[in-house]
């Protein structure tokens, strides 16, 4: 008796389905991208990005913020300073910055801009990658699908495939709108790159939040990167930098319409 009462609550209980194939998921949001994008180019934002210099106990040294409008030109982000540390620009630093946005927004409506499809770029970027469906989170209220990716063995012919081939991560995907909620990234191994001035980075992580907006499009609103590494093999360095995103908004030439 006891043996089927035991049977029968464990098949009354809901099974979950299985989960899916994360390379799957992860191609079939690379191949959304050139909608993505289409909508994209009638959206404008504001951003403020906020590096910081910290201490060994992560005590702020040194804070610098800029604000910025953005706004795409086919498909290209263009991006208009506006405030510095909290201030707005006086008129003839802005009357110059305005200057140089038209420039490039003539560049990319004339051609004159090299310009890499994103969606070839993106999709070859995430084929760096073996994504695994590892489980089932709530965000937001909403289930998501939880990936775990790591990097392919080997070298491809993508820019800084150095830096590439040594990061991992978590993604958390949307489960029914198949769209990316929040991703988290880390570095597996030292990396070395030239910038002017060659650095050695120990350790580099990054979190990236995104919400949807208009009940059309998931955009971001809230990324950190933090830093730690040497200059020269000289000056250490311990660097987080803050891009908080806002003020999302339709734009075309006639108008613009804010949104939630």
């Amino acid at each position: 008796m006891t043996a089927a009462l035991l049977l029968a609550g464990t098949l009354l209980v809901p099974v979950a389905p299985s989960l899916p194939d994360g390379n799957a998921l992860v191609r079939e949001l690379a191949q959304k991208q050139r909608r993505w994008e289409e909508i994209l180019n009638r959206y404008t934002y504001d951003v403020e990005v906020v590096r910081e210099d910290l201490d060994r106990e992560d005590r702020v040294t040194k804070r610098e913020s800029r604000r910025y409008e953005v706004f795409y030109v086919k498909g290209r982000p263009i991006r208009r300073l506006v405030a510095e540390d909290g201030r707005a620009l006086g008129a003839e630093r802005q009357a110059k910055v305005d200057r140089e946005v038209r420039e490039k927004v003539d560049a990319v409506n004339e051609q004159r801009v090299a310009q890499e499809l994103p969606a070839v770029r993106l999709s070859a970027i995430l084929d760096r990658y073996d994504f695994r469906s590892v489980g089932r989170e709530a965000m937001d209220g909403r289930p998501a699908i939880v990936l775990e990716f790591t990097a392919l063995p080997g070298s491809r012919p993508l820019a800084h495939d150095d830096v590439l081939r040594n990061l991992a991560g978590r993604v958390w995907m949307d489960e029914a709108e198949r769209e990316v909620v929040r991703a988290e990234v880390r570095n597996t191994a030292g990396m070395r790159f030239f910038l002017g001035l060659g650095a050695s980075v120990s350790a580099v992580s990054g979190t990236f939040e995104f919400r949807k907006v208009d009940d059309t499009l998931w955009l971001p609103v809230r990324d950190e990167t933090r830093a730690i590494g040497r200059m020269l093999l000289f000056k250490s360095f311990r660097t987080r930098v803050v891009h908080t995103y806002g003020n999302f908004r339709r734009f075309d030439v006639h108008s613009e319409e804010k949104l939630r």
